[in-house]
């Protein structure tokens, strides 16, 4: 245990542990109020799961620390931890606990580009440390495409998890409740920007004429919500492609892990003939 601290004060600035605690205490005191019920945005236990979940990715770093050497997760930078907690803290405290999910219309498709944008730097991160600890050289290209490729699975991932925290466990992490949305409408207003997540414009006209109504449709929020998000984790993702192929920032530089991989490489072979 203190190497592991030590390892965590070698590989993080002070600044950021203090950056990361914010986050989570605000966390922590969203979920007691979901379930004590101090504030009015309070009482609503059904939110405590996901805060819950998030919050315990919030200290995703630190656990990755954790791991042996052989694991690239132990060399994975302490920024990754940094953009993290953002996310998490949108997702569950913003989103779920403050009611943007539902209050504020764009909310949720500005999350997931921002999480496809997030999963394409962790997937570029994670397979850099590969190339640290085995050694290996790679093609920017082929990293960049492999780390959208992370970015891509993990969003994908998550809308499962979505849809099993729903189906089995009565969450709604969907934002498929009608009743949630009826009573958002009701409370935010029906103005441009505060309306129920699933947007009812979608509607063709043709199908209001004839007197089809957003209830007509409340069966279909959720699919429509899991497509709008992984069509907003795929424009991050990209957006995260197109600038890692203009700016490899770990493969260019006196920094690069290409060099880094050639020293490393070149001082084995002194010490070999040296003995």
């Amino acid at each position: 245990m203190k190497n592991y601290i030590a390892r965590i004060k070698a590989n993080a600035k002070p600044i950021e542990i203090v950056w990361w605690w914010i986050f989570r205490a605000i966390m922590i005191f969203g979920i007691l109020d979901s379930i004590f019920g101090f504030t009015p945005l309070g009482g609503r236990p059904m939110m405590v799961k996901q805060m819950a979940a998030n919050l315990v990715g919030m200290f995703a770093w630190e656990i990755c620390m954790a791991t042996s050497k052989k694991n690239f997760m132990h060399y994975l930078p302490s920024y990754i931890q940094d953009i993290s907690v953002i996310g998490f803290f949108m997702a569950s405290f913003c989103g779920a606990y403050v009611n943007l999910y539902y209050s504020f219309r764009y909310y949720d498709l500005i999350f997931h580009i921002f999480g496809g944008i997030a999963g394409a730097l962790f997937g570029y991160e994670a397979i850099t440390a590969m190339q640290v600890r085995d050694k290996i050289k790679h093609h920017v290209p082929l990293v960049a495409l492999a780390a959208f490729g992370v970015s891509f699975i993990a969003g994908n991932a998550w809308e499962i998890v979505e849809f099993i925290l729903d189906q089995f466990f009565g969450s709604d992490a969907q934002h498929w409740c009608y009743q949630e949305a009826q009573t958002a409408a009701e409370t935010y207003g029906k103005d441009f920007l505060a309306n129920p997540h699933i947007i009812p414009h979608v509607i063709s006209e043709s199908l209001w004429a004839e007197g089809w109504t957003a209830e007509t449709f409340e069966y279909r929020w959720a699919l429509m919500d899991t497509m709008e998000d992984i069509l907003c984790n795929s424009i991050g993702g990209i957006l995260a492609y197109v600038f890692l192929l203009v700016f490899p920032y770990h493969h260019k530089g006196k920094h690069s892990v290409d060099k880094m991989i050639d020293n490393t490489a070149a001082n084995e072979q002194k010490e070999a003939v040296a003995k």
